[in-house]
């Protein structure tokens, strides 16, 4: 993992010279990215955060897991979502060992970029196990691309996300540009570097990909 995150969601600064301002990606609903995505079956929300993305799912009548590596984060969305009927769990996003063979359709939303070295081959990998023959992985992760004059953070080419699905028993049936919504309160300092004026919301740009297991 690039950052201690679990740090961050109990307010310590994301990387050094930074103040924390709040949680980026907390922006009080679910990413308009996932809305129209294709789900089925017995879903895992990997990478969860603070549960809006999963307990959006699960209002659509869907059975949810969603997992963080922050036990802050997911003791937050416990709290945030008391009557949701998502199963909410702390797990290694590049291990997945206690769900063998156990979902039908993966989100993994904003954390692909987040992960550094083998880790994301590990991440596919355990992806693979964790899922069941003809599963559907929809992953959203930060592009190299520029919206509205802002770069996203952690910045991925084409080629860094299509290689390692296409090497790890993925294959990729959609790839194609969105982004991404964070509070604007939490990207001071990205505003700043960019010399773009603040706005109340920021949109990143991502690479949104529909990917079958092999």
């Amino acid at each position: 993992m690039r950052n201690d995150f679990d740090a961050f969601y109990r307010g310590a600064p994301l990387a050094a010279g930074l103040k924390h301002n709040g949680i980026p990606w907390d922006i009080g609903q679910p990413q308009p990215a996932i809305a129209d995505l294709d789900y089925r079956g017995d879903v895992l929300d990997v990478g969860c955060g603070l549960g809006d993305n999963a307990v959006h799912l699960e209002s659509r009548g869907l059975t949810v897991t969603a997992v963080d590596c922050s036990p802050t984060a997911i003791a937050q969305a416990r709290q945030r979502f008391p009557d949701s009927g998502v199963r909410f769990a702390v797990a290694d996003a590049a291990d997945l060992g206690e769900f063998p063979a156990s979902f039908d359709t993966v989100l993994s939303c904003s954390l692909f970029h987040c992960l550094v070295g083998n880790d994301r081959i590990r991440h596919l990998q355990a992806l693979h196990r964790a899922t069941r023959r003809d599963a559907v992985l929809h992953l959203i992760t930060f592009s190299d691309r520029l919206f509205d004059g802002l770069p996203s953070p952690f910045p991925l080419s084409e080629q860094d996300v299509r290689k390692p699905l296409s090497d790890n028993g993925w294959i990729i049936t959609e790839f194609e540009e969105t982004t991404l919504v964070a509070a604007g309160a939490t990207m001071v300092a990205l505003f700043e570097a960019a010399d773009v004026a603040p706005r109340d919301r920021a949109e990143l740009a991502c690479w949104r990909v529909r990917a079958t297991r092999e």
